[in-house]
């Protein structure tokens, strides 16, 4: 399993050359209110992915196979403190920043971040956690993600804190495959098992 940050058409064009069998991939945004039939892996056509993910960056030879969506919180090292009223510019010398990745990797994230100007937008390239900490750390910085991160290595180490966003964000969770294959059995054994474990409620979401 490759893990690492990198724009949908990178994660494609490793799909076309036959070095990954599969890819999983999230889409981050504003939430958007739930649609009927949306609760098992699903494919998705050119017309249907509509805001979160734009077939014309897969290409025609690629399916994107919908697992389902979770909502994010915002989360921040304890060495800076959020005020209980969610006044997050307690210090006018060093102002909070929303640390994201770059925006060709979510490009529909960092639009309706910028669109709402909450905070000003940090990018972070890094490809593995310990930098993506490193950074967190030198903030004031809060980084959208999903709870179950910080059950995660080296992030349940760190000592991190969440809060909730002003605006409820969410991310959706797809499966790039080659077109064709999203009804093999391996695949789609795949796809209901990753909608198991991805998809599975955190404890402290209950």
């Amino acid at each position: 399993m490759l893990t690492a940050w990198q724009p949908i058409k990178s994660w494609c064009g490793l799909l076309r050359q036959a070095a990954l069998d599969a890819a999983l991939l999230n889409v981050s945004g504003m939430a958007i209110p739930p649609q009927a039939g949306t609760t098992g892996p699903r494919s998705v056509g050119r017309s249907a992915a509509g805001l979160w993910l734009d077939p014309a960056l897969c290409g025609p030879d690629i399916t994107a196979v919908l697992l389902g969506r979770r909502p994010l919180v915002l989360i921040h090292a304890k060495d800076h403190h959020v005020a209980n009223d969610g006044d997050c510019n307690t210090n006018p010398r060093r102002p909070w920043q929303l640390l994201l990745p770059p925006a060709e990797q979510q490009q529909l994230l960092w639009r309706q971040l910028e669109r709402l100007a909450l905070l000003p937008l940090r990018d972070c390239s890094a490809a593995d956690g310990v930098s993506w900490l490193q950074e967190l750390r030198q903030g004031p910085h809060l980084l959208p993600a999903h709870l179950s991160l910080l059950e995660e290595a080296p992030w349940r180490e760190a000592g991190l804190r969440a809060v909730p966003p002003p605006e409820p964000l969410e991310e959706q969770l797809w499966l790039l495959v080659r077109q064709g294959e999203e009804t093999r059995p391996a695949i789609a054994a795949l796809a209901a098992q990753l909608q198991e474990r991805v998809l599975r409620p955190n404890p402290a979401e209950r």
